[in-house]
């Protein structure tokens, strides 16, 4: 009963800390339903577009860069857009584009991991202007 209770406390202490540094659930849930049925159209559908192109990866792979892609659009879609002082109608391509930027990024994160020292010469490489 005492680890019970250990949790629970551990579980409000979370939520006041979460919510103290301005991560509030209903204000997330609240942006979340402000997107329109065709931007979340966009969103899944280039994020599973990306996910099934991944012909290197299996069903756990494909499906982490379907997450990240998902993520990376309805985090950043709107300050994106805002920072680059676009108007509401490119709400949609802004979208698709960061649902398979977010894609890219975990696959590569993905393919790095299998083998640390090649992505790392392969980025400075990139980074000396070597590869293009």
């Amino acid at each position: 009963m005492g680890e019970r209770k250990a949790r629970s406390r551990a579980l409000v202490d979370n939520h006041d800390t979460l919510t103290s540094c301005g991560v509030n659930m209903a204000e997330w849930l609240e942006a979340l339903g402000r997107f329109t049925l065709t931007k979340w159209a966009v969103i899944v559908g280039f994020a599973a577009l990306g996910a099934v192109m991944q012909r290197d990866m299996g069903l756990w792979g494909r499906a982490l860069t379907f997450a990240a892609g998902v993520m990376a659009a309805v985090v950043f879609a709107d300050p994106v857009r805002s920072l680059l002082s676009l108007d509401q109608g490119w709400s949609e391509a802004l979208a698709a584009i960061l649902a398979l930027t977010g894609r890219n990024w975990a696959a590569y994160a993905i393919r790095a991991s299998r083998d640390p020292a090649a992505a790392a010469g392969e980025i400075l490489s990139v980074w000396r202007g070597r590869k293009g």
